[in-house]
This record gives structure tokens, C-alpha cells and sequence, in this order.
């Protein structure tokens, strides 16, 4: 439809005459100087006024519109400057939405360069002709003859300056000026710009003929750059190398620009939604064999021991609460992650351990709960539903809430099977994706509801006498352990002054619980506030972040992921072996302790040239999200080799030596 529009557009600015109605922009060439020098080049502003309601087009016109031009002579040599043109800003055209428009709605002054010959005396003349379309409803081609005269004098000296200079000096000041940023693809609407700290950005605007970005919506500040949404979605096919031109609140930047990397997409080929849900499942269970739910089903399983005398019936409806606890979980956070998706952003598995305060919160709730099946606390009311005596109580509250909890601490874990079903999800309809992750509930609740299933078999369980205070109390080390592991976290997403203000949070947050242990209503009272205060300090951990705080990566010899750097290598002929990895992904973890930094690694990768990538995911990463969804996966770990003239290799996500081996080695069997 545009280039209709804009073929039609250049007929009539080509072949009709000047229209004798009056013009809608009134032109004249406006000069720095009253006398000009043999010589001399100077700075002159072809003025444009231009009428109300209507406009004119930047060097870039967008969907249709064309540019003003200048043509001059001194009546001997035919002279065309170049015109500069001053940030514009970004218009529909007309009431068709999707076609926008750069311009100017009032007057500008595009200044441009002439040089003085030196063979002028006496008086130097030009005369031209300006020629511009003007906008409103409809599009009107207009000109209009122009001309100067000013004396030659002998010397700089005397000339004199005249009232125009300033207005010629800050329209070149408002013209855009080069800055070195990178400027890449983060999502469907949304680009990331380095560089830029000023949140009020006002418009972005290729500078290639014809090409149009859209309206920006949302602006962010993130990794020492910008995130800006537009109100459409974005084809990096669309764009041709060139620059941008940011307007921001008090002037405006050049950025080059250079096509984001297309990554091959590994689309999930001839995957029945039967076989997806069983991978599912699968990973679900899976995951109950993972570092990350091991607490939470150690308490499971002590409060079904707890209950193994007492009526099956409990023990049916404790496993079925918990079940549901999981099933509403998952539930919730697929419906987050459509919402967000529909919404242009990119997210995925374990998207809320990248939030700071999430996993701050996570800290408090892992030290209570440690405290407390230590014994050091209990609680009369439940907290979060988690803290009810396992070995007495039967509170639906605990049994529901530990299915939650069995989900949260679930997330930094990837199963075998649950990349491909999650991966799938992304490009189906949104009650398939909540059907996808009802099954890897499903999975992870199932050694639960088979008691709930089979009720007989929690009578085979060991009956309930000491051993199960010893082991509530031993089981209170691991999710201390894990407390800690996720102030490391803390730490790498943010910095060093987040360890001092977590202990002094967690130091309050304790004395509170003492507090509450005292007995007196005063006691309780005062301790109770102690609490809510250290968790109130919670949502202010991301204004701890430090700017300067370096990302997370891998303790080997690897460069940070940039699909710049990927390219340049590939097309050098080199191998790449790319690590997309997050330091609250367990997963990632033990794989890079067992393989990656291993010395047969190091070693093959020598022999073969390989090049290690690696794409931290520990706080959300624009460009580590693209590269994830361009495998159709939702999540970390992401292992993939990219060879040259050769489409890259998935790994799966656990892989063997042999596997990385042959992976490395496919190129020389070409």
C-alpha cells in the first residue's frame, strides 16, 4: 500500500505544474552574513513556514511523503546542497494507523553549505527554485523561486554578521550527531539501544527511504541501555543497514544500524500435542529428582509419614491439596507467561528468579522455613500456609501451600523432555500452553498423588517415633543451604551492598521471630512489627542494583554472547559453541562443573578452534531471550554449536562428552 501511495506521490510531484492557490509553506533562503568574501563557504537555512494543520517530510518521509530540495545557480554554475535536516517526528498518515509519516508540523530551517567562487565581484547573486510536498488530508506538491544578493567585500573583516546567524547555528545543533550504540532486536515490538541513559525518548527513525519503525509505547531502562516498545510488531528482515535517529528530550543521536542476527529457528517438526503432553508429565516427575524440589518433598513426605496410622482419608486429602497447590501454580504462571507474550515480551521458565525482590523474598521464606523445622520457631498461625507442624497438624493450608512452594523452588530446574514441551508452547494457542503446563504439574505432583491414588502404601512407611524430630531438624540444612545459594544469586544480579542489607534484614527478621516466641503481648506485638519491617525492605532491593556490576558468566575462557560477535566469527570459518546459562539455573550448573570446564573439554576445543560463547539469563536479557526463542525454547540450559555453511547443532540438556564431541565434529565429515 505505501509504495503505491508513494509511487503516486512522485508522478505528481514530477509532472504537475505549480499550483497557482496560494502555497500552504511560504520558502526563503535566510544568510549568516550581510557581505560575502571570494572563497568563503557558508552556512545558509532554507526557511520553511509552514501552515497550520499541515506538513512537510524529513529526509526520510516514511510510508509516503518525499523530502523538500534545493536547486540554485549564480547564472553560470548549477548548484544542488545538500539540505540538513533536523530531527522530526513520527505522524499516521491520515487516519490509516498503520502508515506513519516523519515531518515537521511547523516551521524548520534545513540548513546547507555553499561556497563563494573566487572569481565573484561586486555582487553575488542566486537564484533557485525550493520544491516540497505538503501534508494534511491531502498531499499538495508546492516550489517557490528564491534568491539572494549580498555585496563582495575585500576581507573577513568586513563582513558583518547578521540576526540569522543563531537560528542557522542551532538548527545545525538540532540536526542529529553520531553516536557509537548498538542497536539490536529484543522481541517481537522492542528494541535495545546501548548507551543511552535518557528515558524520555521521543521518537526512532531510520534513516533509509521508505522505511517506518512505529510509535513508541514504552521506554526502560536496562543493561546500561534502553528497551524501547513500539505499537507494532518489528521484522529485522524489514530493515536495511543504515542508521536511526533517536529524539530524545533535549536533542537527538545518529546510531549505525546493522540487521540483528537471524538465528535459524529449530521449529519443533511433526510433535503431536499427545506426545508433547507426555514429555510433560515426564519432565514433571523428573523434576522431583532435582537439587531444587528435593526440601519441599522431603516435607512431603515426613507429613505423609506423620499421618501413615491415621485414616486414609487424610491421607487422600493431603496428597490431592497438595496436587492442587502444584496444578494452580503452574496454572498461574502459564497464564502470566501468555499475558506477557500476547503483550510482545519475551519470557520464560524460571522468568521470576530474575527479578531481584522475587528472589530476596525466596531468602526469607527458605530461612523461616529452616528455622522452623529446626524447631527454633513454630507458629500458631500459619505462615503462608508452610508452617503448621508437619508430624501433628493437617492444615489445608500447609498441605496446599506446599505445592506452591514445591513450584517456586522448582523453576531454577530444567528436566530432561521439558524443553521441547515448553518450546512448543510458544507458538501455539494459549489453552494448549495451559494445557502443557497442567501436565508438567501433573508430573510433579504425581509421587504424591499416587498415595492419594494407592492410600495402602503410606501404611508401609516407617511409623512415626524420634527419627522423624531428627529429621525434620536434619532437613533444616538444605533449605538453609539453599537460603544461601540465593543470596549468591542476589549478589550476582545486583551487588556487593546486597549481602549487608539482607543479613541486617535477616537479623531483624529473626530477633522478630524471638520476639514473638517471648509470650507477652507486648512481646508478640513488637515482634510481629520487627518482621513485616524486614520484609517491607524487600521490593527496594532492585534500587541496590549497582549499574557497574558486571554480568554473570561462566569461570572459563569465554566471551560474553553478542550476535555481532557470533557472525563475525562464523563468517571467519570458526566454530562456536554458545552457553546460554543462569546462576540460579542448578541445571546449568552441574553441567558446567561435570563437562564445560572440564580438561578433555578444554581440550577438544583447542584441537578444533572452537569458540566459547556464553549468554548469562540471571537477570532478563533481551538478546539471550531471542536467542532462546529462536530454538523454541523457554528456558535455560541451552547448549548449540555453530559451525560454518551449516545450521547450527542443539544439545540436549544434559550432554555427554561423546554427544559435544560429535557435535564439534560434524563439520569435518562435510
Amino acid at each position: 500500500m505505501k509504495w503505491i501511495l508513494k509511487a503516486c506521490i512522485y508522478s505528481l510531484f514530477a509532472v504537475l505544474p505549480p499550483l497557482t492557490q496560494a502555497n500552504q509553506v511560504t520558502a526563503r533562503v535566510i544568510t549568516p552574513v550581510e557581505s560575502v568574501v571570494p572563497g568563503e563557504t557558508l552556512w545558509f537555512g532554507l526557511s520553511l513556514e509552514i501552515a497550520g494543520g499541515w506538513n512537510t517530510y524529513w529526509k526520510n518521509a516514511g510510508s509516503t511523503g518525499l523530502p523538500p530540495t534545493l536547486e540554485l545557480s549564480d547564472g553560470q554554475i548549477e548548484i544542488q546542497p545538500e539540505l540538513l535536516f533536523p530531527a522530526a517526528k513520527t505522524k499516521p498518515f491520515g487516519e490509516d494507523t498503520s502508515l506513519l509519516t516523519y515531518g515537521y508540523m511547523e516551521e524548520v530551517l534545513h540548513p546547507f553549505q555553499v561556497t563563494v567562487p573566487e572569481s565573484v565581484s561586486g555582487q553575488w547573486s542566486l537564484t533557485g527554485e525550493a520544491r516540497w510536498l505538503v501534508c494534511r488530508e491531502i498531499c499538495i506538491p508546492e516550489s517557490q523561486v528564491v534568491s539572494l544578493s549580498l555585496p563582495v567585500v575585500g576581507s573577513e573583516r568586513e563582513m558583518r554578521r547578521t540576526p540569522w546567524v543563531q537560528k542557522i547555528d542551532a538548527a545545525r545543533a538540532a540536526v542529529p550527531t553520531d553516536f557509537p550504540a548498538t542497536v539490536n532486536f529484543a522481541g517481537a515490538q522492542s528494541v535495545w539501544i546501548s548507551g543511552l541513559t535518557e528515558l524520555n525518548v521521543k521518537d526512532v527513525m531510520p534513516e533509509t527511504a521508505g522505511e517506518t519503525l512505529g510509535l513508541v509505547q514504552r521506554v526502560e531502562s536496562l543493561n546500561e541501555g534502553v528497551l524501547i516498545t513500539f505499537d507494532r510488531v518489528l521484522n529485522p528482515a524489514d530493515f536495511a543497514v543504515g542508521s536511526w535517529v533517536v529524539g530524545l528530550k533535549t536533542d537527538s543521536v545518529r546510531i549505525p544500524f546493522d540487521p540483528h542476527l537471524t538465528v535459524p529457528s529449530a521449529k519443533q517438526q511433526n510433535l503431536s500435542l499427545g506426545l508433547v503432553l507426555l514429555m510433560a508429565l515426564a519432565g514433571g516427575l523428573i523434576l522431583n529428582l532435582m537439587p531444587c524440589v528435593f526440601p519441599v518433598l522431603s516435607i512431603k513426605a515426613l507429613s505423609i509419614a506423620g499421618k501413615a496410622s491415621k485414616e486414609r482419608r487424610e491421607v487422600q486429602r493431603g496428597a490431592w491439596l497438595y496436587t492442587a497447590g502444584i496444578l494452580v501454580t503452574m496454572l498461574v504462571l502459564a497464564s502470566i507467561m501468555v499475558g506477557l507474550k500476547a503483550g510482545g515480551a519475551q519470557i520464560g521458565w524460571g522468568f521470576q528468579l530474575q527479578t531481584p525482590w522475587f528472589v530476596g523474598l525466596l531468602v526469607y521464606v527458605f530461612v523461616i522455613l529452616g528455622l522452623w523445622l529446626y524447631g527454633w520457631v513454630e507458629f500458631g498461625m500459619a505462615l503462608s500456609g508452610v508452617g503448621q507442624d508437619l508430624t501433628e497438624g493437617h492444615s489445608s493450608r500447609a498441605e496446599f501451600f506446599t505445592g506452591v512452594l514445591a513450584v517456586v523452588v522448582a523453576t531454577p530446574c530444567t528436566a530432561p523432555f521439558m524443553g521441547v514441551a515448553m518450546g512448543y508452547t510458544l507458538t501455539q494457542p494459549w489453552w494448549i500452553t495451559l494445557i502443557v503446563f497442567s501436565a508438567l504439574g501433573l508430573g510433579l505432583a504425581l509421587p504424591m498423588l499416587v498415595f492419594a491414588l494407592l492410600p495402602q502404601l503410606a501404611s508401609r512407611l516407617p511409623r512415626p517415633g524420634h527419627w522423624m524430630i531428627r529429621l525434620k531438624q536434619f532437613l533444616a540444612f538444605p533449605i538453609l543451604a539453599t537460603a544461601i545459594w540465593l543470596l549468591w544469586v542476589l549478589v550476582r544480579q545486583t551487588s556487593s551492598d546486597v549481602v549487608a542489607f539482607m543479613l541486617g534484614g535477616l537479623l531483624l527478621l529473626v530477633f522478630g521471630l524471638w520476639l514473638v516466641k517471648g509470650g507477652s503481648r507486648l512481646s508478640r506485638a513488637l515482634g510481629l512489627l520487627a518482621v513485616i519491617t524486614s520484609l517491607s525492605a524487600i521490593p527496594s532491593l532492585s534500587q541496590l542494583t549497582s549499574t557497574s556490576s558486571e554480568q554473570a558468566v561462566v569461570e572459563i575462557d569465554s566471551e560474553p554472547y553478542a550476535s555481532s560477535a557470533l557472525r563475525a566469527h562464523v563468517d571467519e570459518g570458526r566454530t562456536v559453541f554458545i552457553n546460554m546459562t543462569a546462576d540460579w539455573c542448578i541445571t546449568c550448573k552441574v553441567t558446567e562443573k561435570q563437562l564445560l570446564t572440564t580438561e578433555a573439554v578444554d581440550q577438544l576445543f583447542e584441537s578444533y578452534g572452537v569458540i566459547r560463547m556464553t549468554g548469562d539469563w540471571t537477570r532478563y536479557d533481551p538478546f539471550v531471550t531471542e536467542y532462546l526463542n529462536a530454538f523454541d525454547r523457554v528456558g535455560v540450559p541451552l547448549y548449540v554449536v555453530n559451525h560454518p555453511a551449516m545450521d547450527p547443532i542443539v544439545l540436549s540438556q544434559f550432554p555427554s562428552f561423546e554427544e559435544l564431541e560429535k557435535a564439534i565434529k560434524a563439520r569435518s565429515s562435510l
